[in-house]
């Protein structure tokens, strides 16, 4: 009876010291134990402050059964109101926001080949504009090339990505009349943490930002980001401001996916999501 009380107990304790084990090494205790699922992708974004914990707001999408986004809804926990929603329409190939402004997606992967948008997304009427995103065989995006919707063959702006294996590590918006800088970024990576099917990262983006995290934009990084550095610039390349961020403590899943992780420093507007505890939920197929 004693030894066989022993030896339970001895067999206990080391169960929980493999535990203990597994969740440090993945950024602390509290989240390494969940199990996400065998296919799953983002479908909520919650962020609170980090010192204090309350809320601030989240992101997130009604993703039905059939891996198709229904709804997008950004809300700010601290008015309770909303700030921004989307209910995609789906038409064959289309996806429209609204009936001026829709993406295009290649057919075999609902990946995003376009989008027509307007100037002033508030404004219907407003000038419009279209967007051609290219990737490359690896299905990373690698290029968005930005025209006037009357005069499509003539970009006015270009934005270019450069990537370190599968993981973004520049980006520059330039004028593509000027040559002028409009934008630029560095990023850096975590080698030891490689989440699955964790955060796009495409630090140009801001007007139609809310879309980026739930719709195909390909590949995504292998590695979990450790800093985001943006730079704006006047005309003549001279920098007038940046945001810089950088993202810590991160607790993965027992099946290595992101649970929550610190971003600190600046909001970043591409994710979308303010600076404090980002908190992620999924939608497995």
């Amino acid at each position: 009876m004693k030894k066989g009380l022993l030896y339970s107990i001895i067999i206990i304790a080391a169960f929980a010291s493999c535990q203990k084990e597994y969740s440090t090494e993945n950024g602390g205790e509290g989240g390494a134990g969940v199990i996400i699922g065998a296919d799953c992708r983002i479908s909520k974004i919650a962020y609170a402050d980090s010192a204090s914990g309350v809320g601030i707001g989240s992101i997130s999408a009604t993703i039905d059964a059939t891996d198709v986004v229904t709804d997008i809804t950004k809300f700010d926990s601290l008015t309770l109101t909303i700030d921004f929603n989307s209910q995609p329409q789906y038409f064959n190939d289309t996806v429209y926001i609204d009936p001026d402004q829709y993406f295009i997606m290649e057919t075999a992967n609902k990946r995003i080949k376009s989008l027509h948008g307007l100037v002033d997304p508030t404004v219907p009427g407003s000038a419009e504009f279209d967007i051609t995103y290219t990737y490359d065989a690896a299905g990373l995006l690698i290029n968005k090339s930005y025209a006037n919707s009357a005069l499509p063959t003539v970009p006015y702006q270009l934005v270019n990505y450069t990537y370190t294996g599968s993981n973004l590590t520049h980006m520059e918006v330039i004028d593509a009349f000027t040559t002028d800088k409009i934008k630029d970024a560095d990023l850096t990576y975590y080698s030891n943490i490689s989440p699955k099917n964790y955060l796009y990262l495409f630090p140009d983006e801001d007007t139609y930002a809310e879309y980026n995290q739930f719709f195909n934009f390909g590949n995504k990084p292998s590695n979990a980001v450790k800093s985001l550095k943006l730079r704006y610039y006047d005309p003549g390349n001279v920098v007038v401001d940046s945001a810089v961020s950088t993202f810590n403590s991160y607790i993965l899943s027992r099946d290595n996916y992101v649970v929550s992780a610190y971003m600190l420093g600046d909001d970043q507007s591409s994710i979308p999501a303010a600076e404090g505890k980002l908190t992620f939920s999924y939608k497995c197929k």
